[in-house]
């Protein structure tokens, strides 16, 4: 199947979340994060295999909820480290 620049853009930006994720850097894979929701909720017509789409869709939503989760944890240890800093 042909590609077409948008459908280039979704898989590079799959490819970068990808990456950034397994190289533990949550900060910049957020902001792909983004730009992939973004393509992904376009107008415009995606010419790849629906399967294909709608298991980006699923493993972005995945991303999003871990992401929720890591922020939760990283505040509190934040809070943590702010309660062991007053101790000493």
């Amino acid at each position: 199947m042909a590609q077409g620049t948008l459908e280039k853009e979704i898989l590079s930006l799959v490819a970068q979340l990808s990456e950034l994720l397994i190289a533990h850097n949550y900060r910049e894979a957020y902001t792909i994060a983004g730009k992939l929701n973004v393509k992904l909720k376009g107008d415009m017509v995606i010419s790849l295999p629906i399967d294909q789409i709608r298991e980006i869709q699923t493993q972005l939503r995945v991303y999003y909820k871990q992401n929720e989760k890591l922020n939760t944890i990283s505040q509190s240890m934040y809070g943590t480290g702010k309660r062991l800093a007053a101790l000493v």
